[in-house]
């Protein structure tokens, strides 16, 4: 055998491997495509909520994009269900999306994997007509009780319901949306409303009183959500997926520095909720709260929010592993990419810090 020759022979085919890597190196897709819940604003500035709103309001996704011929398009939904319904059928690529719906939709058979937490521990609220005699979750039973079946607050609802003696069957329950909910709740419709820190403008107005919030209790009563995308176009397109994670992984640094605070609730200036969002988060470094880890704490919240809703009966499809749905191999990627391992501190399953995590 002629050695030279053979070597000679083997390099080449090396090199024209090697070239022919560079030659099909992945391209992205013209258009990428991330919906969400609306946020019912006018001005294309005010899009999305954690670490999808603050991403976009800072122009992160263009910034990370720019030497590519890829636009973004952010659709706000309607409602809840529309946002699963969307990546049903193609006509998003990447979802924000509540522990209780994304789990529904993976059950339901929908190839999705979870990618990120872009929001953690979102808080519950009850609120009451101003000259309302309930001062307490347990007065609740017999009421005409509003909130939005389906979310992620159906199940604090229900978690919080059951450290309360009570269950949704000792309720008159009125399943209606945000907007709607408050709403019937300042013209006496409903005796009580189940939301988010939307509650805290009718508060601040004088036409309800804050009588329950998960601020004042159990971690484990709060709500996750989490970056869906489509099976198909991470399998498709892994090293954009990659490169919209590590966006948001960006978004998440910025957001846990604390010189940055006020900035943060920039993108709720429109909506009237700046005030509400600073108080929600008052008590709660942003360090934790923009946390992109796939923690003890969150996996156990999945997990728990899974076990709840077959016991429901509102997971009606195929069992599936959670873990196995959440994929961190992007956000690893990501940690690597950016030199942030070991920045964020990882909370137990009980909720408290781990030692030694984080900077």
């Amino acid at each position: 055998m002629n050695h030279p020759s053979f070597l000679k022979r083997t390099l080449l085919l090396l090199g024209l491997l090697l070239g022919a890597g560079q030659v099909l190196a992945e391209t992205p897709p013209q258009e990428i495509r991330i919906g969400g819940p609306s946020l019912s604003t006018s001005g294309s500035n005010h899009w999305g909520w954690g670490l999808l709103g603050i991403a976009h309001s800072q122009g992160l996704f263009q910034e990370e994009f720019k030497n590519d011929a890829v636009s973004f398009k952010f659709v706000g939904l309607n409602t809840v269900p529309m946002v699963g319904e969307a990546l049903a059928s193609n006509q998003i690529d990447f979802a924000g999306q509540g522990d209780l719906i994304s789990l529904i939709g993976r059950s339901a058979g929908l190839q999705t994997r979870y990618v990120l937490p872009v929001s953690k521990y979102a808080n519950a609220y009850l609120a009451v007509a101003k000259d309302s005699p309930i001062s307490s979750v347990a007065e609740l039973k017999g009421k005409r009780v509003a909130y939005t079946r389906g979310t992620y607050v159906h199940l604090q609802v229900i978690r919080i319901l059951a450290a309360n003696g009570l269950t949704e069957r000792d309720l008159r329950q009125v399943n209606l949306d945000m907007a709607t909910a408050n709403t019937a709740l300042a013209t006496g419709d409903v005796d009580a409303v189940f939301s988010g820190p939307d509650l805290l403008p009718l508060r601040d107005s004088g036409v309800a009183r804050i009588v329950y919030t998960t601020r004042d209790g159990d971690l484990h009563a709060t709500a996750q959500t989490g970056l869906i995308v489509r099976e198909d176009f991470a399998s498709r397109y892994p090293e954009t997926t990659a490169r919209v994670v590590k966006v948001l992984v960006r978004a998440a640094r910025w957001a846990s520095d604390e010189a940055n605070r006020e900035g943060i609730y920039g993108p709720w200036w429109s909506f009237r909720l700046q005030s509400a969002v600073a108080e929600d988060s008052a008590g709660r470094s942003w360090k934790q709260i923009a946390s992109p880890l796939f923690d003890p704490f969150l996996i156990a919240q999945y997990k728990d929010t899974n076990r709840l809703a077959k016991e429901l009966r509102l997971l009606r499809g195929k069992d599936f592993d959670v873990e196995q749905w959440m994929d961190r191999s992007f956000l690893d990627k990501a940690l690597q990419d950016l030199d942030l391992q070991g920045y964020w501190p990882a909370l137990d399953a009980e909720g408290r810090v781990i030692d030694g995590q984080g900077s």
